[in-house]
């Protein structure tokens, strides 16, 4: 009987916010991407990193950590929460033609710029009120579906309430079909096939939420961590055909690594990336589909930037950087007897074929080799 009285009461409520989530514009407002990253010594910034931020790591980067989570939704920093979801399918086995990449940091760098690539919000872009904030949010609707239907006590959840097979299809539901999505499949809320988030955490997240879900901007870096940055990148970015010969070759190997400095107690990570400005200038990134492509400038620059997102491990691949690791470079690479008169062509036919003499000079493929 009260199992039935509870589902009559969530049949009720989803029926009214069905029709309110067809006025959500009327009620709220149009969506418009609102400013929600403040400096990291707000107070609410450090709430963000204190409180916000572990219960995400701990209970939803699981599953929302990758370049193919669920929907494309990533949550392991303020710009992949704030970029939001989208349907597209980044793998397609039946697709014929390659898709535009939509990689986090690199493909679109605002959250605006990412609207315009069909991404959508998770968090209400309407108007910010602590109600708006809860009933136009997709995020939190799920968070509370899921506490209004938690999993069945059984021991292996029913195939047809669940499917975890690897060619499933998503349903990724925006803030005007959450309600319909809700009552179609009540057993679906998030963390979706995994137990509720325990109270005090559901607290924290829908509280965070209803208060416009403010994020903080990356900790400065230290005057220590600094010096090692531009040590490393004035080596990288020497002007001789060597070094810039040898930093490609660096680059097209390690540029899927998370860098790190061994001899610094406490590991702060760091992306290896092409920049079309030098040191000492802000990095713009240069965006290519395959670390080998044609940058498309005349020279190109190698930059450290800090990782910014929460490190998981079926994605990090950690590398030391330390003066042992710089001088064997050097010995290998710059100091040894060959000769370099041209840069390799960045042509497909060349720069994706690493066997191809006229890639790298002959003397400097043999180096390599015997490495």
């Amino acid at each position: 009987m009260k199992n039935y009285l509870a589902g009559a009461l969530f049949l009720i409520l989803s029926g009214c916010a069905t029709y309110a989530g067809l006025n959500f514009e009327k009620l709220f407002g149009p969506e418009e991407v609102q400013e929600r990253i403040v400096a990291h010594d707000f107070s609410q910034a450090r709430y963000f990193e204190e409180q916000v931020q572990p219960v995400l790591d701990k209970r939803c980067v699981v599953c929302h950590a990758c370049y193919d989570a669920p929907c494309q939704l990533k949550l392991t920093s303020p710009e992949g929460i704030d970029r939001g979801a989208s349907k597209a399918l980044v793998y397609q086995g039946a697709r014929l033609r390659a898709t535009a990449p939509t990689r986090l940091y690199e493909d679109a760098v605002s959250t605006g710029e990412w609207r315009e690539h069909g991404f959508y919000p998770v968090l209400n872009e309407r108007l910010q009120r602590a109600d708006a904030n809860i009933e136009a949010g997709v995020m939190a609707q799920l968070l509370i579906q899921k506490q209004q239907y938690p999993l069945p006590q059984d021991t292996i959840l029913d195939d047809d309430d669940f499917d975890f097979s690897l060619d499933r299809s998503f349903f990724c539901p925006t803030s005007d079909n959450v309600h319909s999505y809700m009552e179609e499949n009540p057993l679906w809320g998030m963390p979706y096939g995994l137990p509720a988030l325990a109270n005090d955490e559901q607290q924290i997240l829908l509280g965070w939420l209803r208060q416009g879900a403010t994020m903080s901007a990356p900790v400065p870096l230290s005057d220590d961590m600094v010096k090692r940055i531009d040590k490393w990148e004035s080596y990288l970015n020497q002007d001789s055909l060597k070094q810039q010969i040898s930093s490609r070759y660096i680059y097209e190997h390690l540029f899927l690594s998370h860098f790190y400095f061994s001899d610094v107690e406490e590991k702060q990570f760091f992306n290896l990336v092409r920049s079309s400005t030098p040191p000492d200038e802000p990095v713009k990134r240069i965006a290519t589909r395959r670390p080998y492509e044609d940058p498309g400038v005349d020279r190109v620059y190698y930059r450290l930037i800090p990782e910014p997102e929460t490190i998981v491990d079926k994605t990090h691949m950690p590398f030391a950087l330390n003066d042992q690791r710089m001088q064997k470079w050097k010995e290998w690479f710059v100091d040894a007897d060959y000769k370099v008169e041209k840069l390799p062509s960045y042509e497909a036919h060349v720069a994706s074929n690493p066997i191809l003499r006229s890639r790298y000079s002959s003397a400097f493929t043999l180096q390599i080799s015997v490495r």
